[in-house]
């Protein structure tokens, strides 16, 4: 690339490479997480980074704005790549450690990263030396070999994470890397200080004897402990000082001190007092781990912010690393620089490195068994396998090259550096791929991860937790009229874990409701749909009506709750809640806009709750309409004018309607139904009635609110109240008359497949509170979590119309009285009552 072309590169397109390998690291996840687990993420950025390289190399006319993003990258300056790329890298590792055993460890961990990363250090430059033509001077491969001797095990202690290791092997590998890290960079700033002195440029490098070398380690080393201790325990004062738990502002820049400690840490380690800023940033990092946990207002929001950073920047690193790789190997290739031999001397070269590596901690097996946490030969041979090479030698790869650029060296230096980079990210490539896929299946065959046979019991044991879970979630659901015409058939179809239902767990969730129900608020469950299809026990439910005493209690399922409840319990429990509301209404009564602004902002916390409970998830559309139902309405309030958030919910439905009689009219359109089996007018139907249900259990749930905070035992409500009221019901009103559209068996299917959604979402919670307890791994719960949302996917692109092993029911006269009967249930109050003489018998022990 010559100079006129530089000049014509935009400084503003340098913006698009990072943004650009952001959307490609999506898109990678979203593949390798659904096809190709076995693949490294990192492994396959740096591959992609290597495609992008080449591009760049043999695209020399091309002037598209991504290779001229490509161009201003490929040569970034090696300082500022360090200082971007590693302060937040290193930290997250730092404070993701477990500082008690680390503390236990630490001798092991002091023995992994210095004398042995010295030892490698000098191994692999004999190697580089005796063994490769390149003529590269002693000093050069030193600093080549205190580049590899840098790993980076990110990709293998995620992996620890999912098979379940032990954590002795866990620390000794994150501690490994974190030290190790710092004392390769240590090794590397003096090697390489004595390789650019023999550049003979003036005032570029330095000649330093062993004892300068020694000295300078320590001033290094120690004074970096010193910054890092200075640096973690200002951050503590900082944290300290944001002590305000509920201020989310402060939350948030909790993080942000964080963030910029560990930036300004390194920094000030690295440019300033020329000491270590990874071993600086590290022990800030620890320092903060040891006596910072009872400060941080928001332990996930830290663990999260930290993630991301360690994602984004590792992608970006991986994908530069492998752009420059690419780019140096191209161009290597094209001046006859990287020919065949080199490609068969990096391969010599990894394989000696795993001999090096293995040959050092068999060397040091005596020592680190008899100290600190001791270790095995198993974890020991994991370790040596263990040792991946990726962001921290790619770092300094490309920190060596680009300086040696810089300064205008000869040709011989710039070819030899860009043959030690291009040795360095072909090795660092090999092991993410060879030995991050190989990791798993080792890990397994040397029996490193928990016992299978008890994790599967433990696992077996949480799955019935989860299981109950959903049963408890459908009992509670039973409870509410809007889902008595739910079809068991179809819910057993769609949730597998309930296919074995029985009459006792059935029996013990509804105990278990009645009990955990004050008096005076519970509700029998609605049965009858689901008793038909578990097998009956008469000797279980004998006993269960003798200790309870329920036999001859018939009409219990089908009394109205408000009936059962007796007005003087009613009373005294709406003498006893306080509510800042009812006062206030007491003593200045609210006017008829106040309240109906009121209502409306109970509306929206009602939707809010029907998305967490899986009621409106994955349903945009119909939660966008009714969103913006209530913004219109509120705008309606203001000026004036009643509550009509139902008409406002079905503004576009004339709209709609043309656009589908234009689309069922066009032959293409006609062609995609045909071929996608998809069902135009069943889509349409479901939607129309899942908002309307939605609609109205969101008007139900507001009014009971209402009703709770305003009503007390000695005066009704409000006029103004009752207005509201009266205008809510004329709403439901409304939408209870798309029910008259459509037969009862439609309104069924819909209803019972927004059960499903809510019990599976109810088992997805109950998994996420076992994560947090501990009692299950992230990586177990999401092979959980998958499943379930594969059922989530059935329930919603569900077009059948009978589901396998329906029980036949004729429960209403006739077809008027199923719509009528229906829309009362959704309404909240039920009008009439269906033929249930024959089924009575089969729900008298259930409930009291």
């Amino acid at each position: 690339m010559n100079a006129e072309q530089e000049l014509h590169i935009e400084p503003a397109h340098a913006v698009l490479f990072p943004s650009f390998t952001l959307l490609f690291g999506v898109v990678t996840f979203l593949v390798l997480t659904r096809s190709f687990k076995a693949l490294p993420y990192t492994a396959v950025m740096f591959l992609l980074g290597t495609i992008m390289g080449i591009w760049v190399e043999l695209a020399d006319d091309s002037t598209d704005h991504i290779t001229e993003s490509l161009r201003l990258w490929i040569p970034i300056d090696s300082e500022v790549l360090l200082l971007v790329f590693l302060p937040g890298l290193i930290f997250k590792d730092a404070i993701s450690l477990n500082v008690h055993l680390f503390a236990m460890a630490i001798l092991q961990c002091i023995i992994f990263a210095f004398p042995l990363v010295l030892a490698g250090t000098v191994l692999t430059a004999i190697v580089a030396y005796y063994i490769f033509p390149y003529n590269w001077s002693w000093d050069l491969c030193l600093a080549f070999g205190s580049i590899l001797a840098a790993t980076d095990p990110v990709a293998v202690t995620a992996l620890l994470e999912q098979v379940g290791a032990p954590p002795r092997l866990k620390i000794h590998i994150y501690g490994e890397s974190l030290l190790n890290d710092g004392s390769a960079i240590v090794f590397f700033s003096i090697f390489s200080e004595r390789f650019f002195y023999l550049l003979n440029v003036e005032g570029f490098g330095e000649d330093i004897g062993w004892v300068e070398g020694t000295l300078m380690f320590l001033k290094k080393s120690l004074g970096a402990v010193v910054i890092g201790i200075g640096f973690g325990v200002g951050l503590l004062l900082l944290l300290g000082l944001l002590n305000h738990r509920m201020s989310r502002t402060e939350n948030v820049v909790e993080v942000m001190a964080m963030a910029a400690v560990a930036y300004t840490g390194f920094y000030v380690a690295d440019y300033v007092c020329d000491t270590s800023g990874i071993i600086a940033t590290v022990v800030g990092g620890v320092t903060v781990k040891l006596f910072g946990r009872a400060l941080v207002n928001d332990i996930r929001l830290v663990d999260d912010f930290w993630a991301l950073v360690q994602q984004i920047l590792n992608t970006i690193l991986f994908a530069l690393g492998g752009a420059v790789w690419g780019s140096v190997i191209t161009r290597g290739h094209q001046d006859g620089l990287f020919t065949r031999a080199d490609w068969g001397y990096m391969v010599l070269l990894y394989v000696l490195f795993l001999c090096i590596r293995a040959f050092l901690f068999m060397s040091a097996y005596p020592t680190t068994k008899r100290i600190g946490l001791s270790t095995n030969v198993k974890e020991t041979v994991f370790m040596v396998h263990g040792g991946l090479r990726g962001s921290v030698a790619i770092a300094l790869a490309l920190a060596l090259d680009n300086r040696v650029h810089a300064v205008g060296a000869s040709q011989q230096y710039i070819d030899q550096t860009t043959t030690v980079f291009s040795m360095i990210g072909g090795v660092a490539f090999m092991t993410l791929i060879l030995q991050g896929v190989t990791a798993s299946p080792l890990i397994r065959y040397l029996g490193l991860t928990r016992s299978s046979e008890s994790r599967r019991k433990i696992l077996k044991a949480l799955q019935t937790r989860y299981r109950l879970a959903m049963v408890d979630e459908m009992v509670r659901l039973l409870t509410q009229k809007r889902f008595h015409e739910v079809n068991f058939a179809l819910v057993k179809h769609h949730i597998p874990l309930l296919r074995d239902l029985t009459r006792q767990q059935l029996r013990d969730s509804v105990e278990k409701f009645r009990d955990k129900t004050p008096k005076e608020e519970y509700v029998p469950p609605y049965l009858q749909r689901i008793l038909p299809y578990l097998a009956k026990d008469d000797e279980e439910e004998s006993e269960y009506q003798k200790n309870y005493g329920f036999e001859g209690n018939e009409d219990v399922l089908h009394t109205d709750a408000n009936d059962r409840v007796s007005q003087g319990h009613r009373n005294t429990e709406r003498r006893q809640r306080q509510s800042n509301i009812r006062h206030m209404m007491a003593e200045d009564r609210l006017n008829i806009k106040e309240m109906r602004l009121l209502f409306l902002s109970i509306m929206k916390a009602a939707y809010e709750r029907q998305i967490n409970d899986g009621e409106l998830v994955d349903k945009e559309f119909l939660t966008l309409a009714l969103d913006q139902s209530l913004d219109c309405a509120e705008d309606d309030v203001s000026n004036g004018e009643s509550i009509n958030d139902w008409n406002h919910a079905t503004a576009m439905d004339g709209f709609l309607q043309a656009l589908v009689k234009r689309c069922i009219n066009c032959s293409v359109a006609k062609y995609v139904f045909k071929k996608t089996r998809l069902k135009l007018g069943h889509s349409i139907r479901r939607l129309d009635i899942e908002r309307a249900l939605a609609f109205m259990e969101a008007h139900r749930w507001a009014r009971d609110y209402i009703e709770k905070e305003f009503q007390d035992s000695d005066r009704e409500l409000a006029e103004e109240g009752k207005l509201v009221m009266s205008e809510s019901r004329c709403q439901c009103e409304k939408a209870s008359a798309v029910f008259d559209q459509y037969g009862r068996h439609d309104v069924a299917d819909v209803v019972s497949h927004k059960f499903c959604s809510i019990v599976i979402n109810s088992a997805v919670s109950c998994i996420e509170k076992l994560v947090r307890a501990g009692l299950m791994h992230e990586t177990e719960a999401e092979h959980v979590v998958t499943e379930m949302e594969s059922s989530l996917i059935s329930v919603r692109t569900c077009r059948l119309k009978d589901h396998p092993g329906e029980v036949p029911t004729d429960l209403y006269d006739d077809e008027e009285e199923q719509k009528g009967v229906h829309r009362e249930r959704a309404t909240g109050s039920l009008a009439k009552q269906p033929k249930v003489e024959d089924t009575l018998t089969q729900e008298e022990s259930f409930v009291e």
